[in-house]
């Protein structure tokens, strides 16, 4: 869907009705970006006006839309890729610093605690298929039923994907060491604190905000919201 598309849709949700002539007036159309409207408008005459499943799709999105996106969040997951069968493991993103000599020993954690609670957790740093990185992160914070983001240190990447996380309406458990205030705008989040010496204590923590995550499915059980 081009842009001119999206301007055509979007005059005629605002407008009700408009003539043909005019809404493509309003709009830059070389010769070979005509906006294809099939199946989307209805033609009365010489007037269009969207066809009424759309125009409840489009106040359902904008109504999600309106705030921060929450888990059921229409464009959250892929509806591109079939539903997950019973027993098959629930994706999870995990969002690290990758330099600190900490990281592999809290990963492995992470990815261990999250195995052990039916998620099948993906490290961004481990992200093996070729193409563009941004691209591939995205994809797997998309596909992702919670997002673990340490942000011991306030590392900008990190905060980059807990940025998308938040944009895609995704539960997020958020993971940081010592006692360092979060930033203002993620300082309302719950925040599990954890220490290097002490990590069996923090596994058993992880391990309830694994459980705690909302089921998508049905066959996941009636868990609390995280």
């Amino acid at each position: 869907m081009d842009r001119d598309t999206v301007n055509a849709i979007h005059a005629l949700y605002q407008n009700g009705e408009m003539d043909a002539g005019e809404l493509m007036g309003r709009l830059w159309c070389g010769p070979d970006t005509r906006p294809d409207l099939d199946g989307l408008a209805a033609a009365a005459g010489n007037r269009m006006r969207l066809e009424a499943p759309l125009i409840r799709f489009i106040k359902a999105t904008e109504n999600q839309m309106a705030g921060i996106p929450r888990p059921d969040f229409v464009f959250g997951y892929p509806l591109s890729q079939p539903p997950r069968r019973s027993g098959e493991p629930r994706p999870a993103f995990v969002a690290m610093p990758y330099g600190p000599s900490w990281f592999r020993q809290v990963s492995e954690l992470v990815v261990a605690t999250a195995g052990g609670c039916g998620f099948h957790a993906e490290v961004s740093i481990d992200l093996a298929t070729p193409g563009h990185i941004i691209d591939q992160i995205w994809q797997g914070i998309r596909r992702a039923d919670v997002v673990v983001a340490d942000i011991t240190g306030s590392n900008p990447n990190v905060f980059y994907e807990l940025g998308l996380a938040h944009a895609l309406g995704k539960e997020v458990i958020m993971l940081a060491q010592g006692t360092e205030a979060p930033p203002f705008d993620v300082s309302t989040a719950r925040l599990l604190r954890y220490d290097l010496s002490a990590l069996p204590a923090f596994e058993a923590q992880l391990a309830r905000a694994f459980g705690s995550v909302s089921a998508r499915y049905a066959y996941e059980g009636a868990q609390p919201e995280f």
